[in-house]
């Protein structure tokens, strides 16, 4: 009996001492699935929660030279959606990208739940060479090249980069655009509405109304072709059922204070409003919605002359500007082709064949899904 007892404590010992075994092994496993879930990353860059990054992606060198993209990630003490915005994807679109560098200074880890992406400058190359509209290595518009190729040029690598380490990743995004050093524009949103998603629609005109701009685009998605092999940033996003909106803030690639504290402004209201911040949520009052777009484009290269500003309201037939030759000879004239208001006119003297000289909207001052 008592070799017996003996053996029975013998097992219940190390029965005892294997299922102690087996708690430390799942107390660190869970410890470390922990910490592991704390981590935020992109690429190779990693963030713990409360923490603050700045560091660059790298994009090879693929059939042309290769680039870096700026990033940010400031990854908030408690866990939340993860919102990501963009800037530089056109090379002279300034108030973006100074908006950004204050958000990083500003923001504080430990006070926002979530994580924060910030692509400071997404196209160096035409960043660094103040280049408008394309890239001048690849001669492509970055904002025309999403959802991008791996094995690309550099305009398409970029995107690819882009859509699959970043956007990919994302719960809310914001591509942050403005006027050109052409460019003489209204602050307007551009965001999707009747895509086969409720809650997309939702989230996507919650965003859109967040931010601040009087001015609203509604696109529906409906209309986006399927043929598209090639297209926007916020349209890859809202393609993969991720809430985004594209917004206008600043123009003629001036840096101006009181569009960059406004842009910011609406940063912060769109990070509260999605549950990353503490604080007032305001959603913007008597927005105008803009409908019907009427682009006019150049039929000659010359000298323009613009005769209309930006928000200025017109009526059909109204001259807009005209092109002399280089001699001052007028070879062309701008009517408007519709009654609305002006969201964009070109500024500067320089106008080639094809090109953009002015957009006009019709205005509503309700909009219904």
């Amino acid at each position: 009996m008592k070799l017996l007892f003996t053996l029975s404590g013998i097992q219940i010992s190390v029965a005892r001492y294997f299922l102690q075994i087996v708690c430390i092994f799942c107390l660190v496993h869970s410890t470390l699935i922990a910490q592991n879930n704390t981590l935020f990353t992109i690429g190779s860059i990693e963030v713990k929660n409360g923490e603050k990054v700045s560091d660059s992606l790298i994009v090879e060198k693929g059939i042309d030279e290769g680039t870096f993209i700026p990033i940010t990630i400031i990854n908030g003490a408690n866990s939340g959606p993860v919102l990501t915005l963009f800037a530089g994807i056109h090379g002279t679109e300034y108030v973006p990208i100074i908006t950004l560098q204050q958000v990083l200074n500003e923001i504080d880890p430990d006070e926002i739940s979530g994580t924060l992406i910030l692509v400071h400058v997404a196209n160096i190359p035409s960043f660094s060479t103040r280049n408008a509209y394309k890239s001048q290595i690849d001669n492509k518009n970055l904002n025309r090249a999403f959802p991008g190729k791996k094995d690309g040029t550099i305009s398409e690598r970029i995107a690819y980069t882009l859509t699959n380490v970043i956007i990919k990743k994302s719960d809310y995004f914001i591509d942050l655009h403005g006027g050109e050093f052409n460019e003489a524009l209204i602050n307007f949103i551009y965001f999707y509405y009747r895509h086969p998603s409720r809650e997309l629609n939702q989230k996507t005109s919650m965003l859109a109304h967040a931010m601040g701009n009087h001015y609203l685009i509604p696109v529906n998605y409906n209309h986006v072709p399927d043929s598209f092999d090639n297209y926007w940033s916020e349209l890859v996003a809202i393609k993969n059922n991720i809430p985004a909106i594209s917004v206008e803030c600043g123009d003629r690639g001036m840096i101006d204070v009181e569009e960059i504290e406004f842009t910011k402004r609406g940063i912060i209201n769109v990070m509260r409003t999605i549950g990353m911040m503490e604080g007032e949520v305001f959603r913007t009052e008597y927005p105008l919605y803009l409908f019907d777009e009427k682009e006019l484009n150049s039929s000659y290269n010359g000298i323009f002359f613009p005769l209309v500003e930006e928000g200025q309201y017109i009526v059909k037939e109204t001259l807009i500007g005209y092109t002399t030759d280089y001699w001052g000879n007028v070879i062309e004239e701008f009517r408007s082709p519709s009654s609305g208001i002006v969201t964009v006119i070109i500024k500067v003297p320089a106008i080639n064949i094809g090109e953009s000289v002015c957009h006009v909207h019709k205005v509503k001052d309700t909009f219904e899904d």
